[in-house]
């Protein structure tokens, strides 16, 4: 039996990218191995973090080419990252093309730009938490809830939809990255075209995991991923690679431009009242957060909720913010003193992608300030022998005064909860407030 040599890579080379993320992710762990940084360069390759970073920098990072290379290889062949790279491709490729599906409404087709638009609007005015639903980013944060025990809600919604609609709905219709590419896509010079003898007999179109093919038009849409099913099962072999004149790739580009003008301006409009939403509600955030992170607004600005940080904390002191938090710090860490204290060993800002967790040095970190409650502390109020907060006290901010009774030197006091952590009372009387 003649071995299918390009059906076997387009199913482990992107499962390869798939398990590549979850072994570097898994050993994102105190210490952090050299290779675990690997992560961080499979995590570039994503234009839309080159975007986060030349907005949040002003200028592009070292690393541009790479993400570059993705996009040039877009312009003239298609999404080769999706189909190839992508490790959510790689688990999507596991699932079943089933004949019998539901088939999705036509207007969520032709509005999926406009998706697109609002949600880069957003990503350039104000937050990166569009970055969330980007590949490397969604897949970290959601392995990270798996290996805490938690169920991965969105993942498995994904392979959900897939399974129901078509496999690759999510890149179709959501991810922000897929969008990106597919309208970069357009204007390719080599296309996928179905030739005159085709007969019609909706093979290709059934094996297609994207539902790129469109028989009547003799053509493949910029979804494809260039997986070769198309042309591998066409009984007449009338799916061929072809080369568009200049003019044909002008038309396209016009019918993106001119498409639904005005849906495209709700659509920027939408992004601008939601950014300046998100300004607004940033201001009422009062919670710790790791050592390093960028101020308040900055740092919800800034991160992509991918739970890297989250995964990497040798204390366990960091934890995702719930829903009820607001969805603008929905995902956000946050260090919980009475849970566990920060042991201060800077892991979170090797491995954030984004720069919400800048790399400082340990005497530039304040993550907040602790504040003691003469009335419950027992050597104060009672005058018993404790001092556990002293003793806990990393960085010695945690003094006593000539009666042997504790106090905090503000100036020395980097707020990483070790007092309160440590401090035996049910209500701590020690406790750190977010700066």
């Amino acid at each position: 039996m003649k071995l299918n040599l390009l059906g076997f890579l387009r199913v482990v080379v992107p499962l390869t990218f798939l398990l590549t993320t979850g072994l570097l992710l898994w050993r994102h762990q105190y210490p952090l191995p050299p290779d675990a940084q690997g992560l961080l360069w499979l995590s570039r390759l994503d234009p839309l973090l080159m975007i986060t970073q030349w907005k949040t920098t002003g200028a592009l990072p070292m690393w541009f080419w790479l993400p570059l290379g993705i996009i040039v290889l877009t312009i003239f062949f298609g999404r080769i990252f999706c189909g190839w790279v992508c490790p959510i491709g790689g688990l999507l490729a596991l699932i079943p093309n089933c004949r019998k599906r539901l088939i999705l409404p036509r207007w969520m087709y032709d509005n999926r730009y406009f998706w697109q638009i609002f949600l880069l609007g957003i990503l350039l005015v104000s937050s990166n938490w569009p970055l969330f639903l980007s590949p490397f980013h969604l897949l970290t944060e959601e392995l990270t809830r798996l290996m805490q025990g938690k169920i991965p809600w969105l993942l498995a919604g994904m392979v959900f939809a897939g399974i129901i609609f078509f496999p690759r709905v999510w890149c179709v219709y959501i991810c922000p990255t897929g969008l990106l590419l597919a309208a970069i896509s357009r204007c390719r010079p080599l296309q996928i075209v179905v030739g005159e003898v085709c007969i019609e007999c909706g093979i290709c179109r059934t094996g297609c995991r994207t539902q790129a093919i469109v028989p009547r038009e003799r053509r493949v849409s910029e979804d494809c991923m260039l997986c070769g099913r198309c042309w591998q099962t066409c009984p007449e072999k009338a799916v061929h690679w072809q080369a568009d004149t200049v003019q044909q790739q002008v038309n396209s580009m016009k019918g993106l431009s001119r498409r639904n003008f005005f849906k495209g301006g709700a659509a920027v409009a939408a992004a601008s009242l939601s950014s300046w939403k998100f300004l607004q509600i940033t201001e009422a955030a009062a919670v710790i957060r790791p050592p390093g992170a960028l101020s308040e607004a900055d740092f919800l600005a800034v991160c992509s909720r991918c739970g890297r940080c989250v995964k990497v904390c040798p204390s366990e002191c960091l934890f995702p913010m719930p829903l009820e938090a607001g969805f603008t710090a929905f995902l956000t860490p946050m260090v919980i003193p009475r849970r566990a204290r920060c042991d201060l060993c800077m892991l979170c800002q090797e491995v954030c992608p984004t720069g919400a967790i800048s790399q400082v040095p340990l005497e530039m970190v304040k993550m907040g300030l602790a504040e003691l409650d003469r009335q419950r502390c027992l050597v104060w109020s009672e005058q018993k022998i404790c001092l556990l907060c002293r003793e806990q006290c990393p960085v010695h901010a945690v003094e006593v005064d000539q009666q042997n009774r504790p106090y905090v030197d503000e100036s020395l006091c980097v707020g990483c909860g070790a007092c309160e952590n440590g401090c035996p009372l049910g209500t701590p009387a020690i406790t750190v407030r977010p700066l």
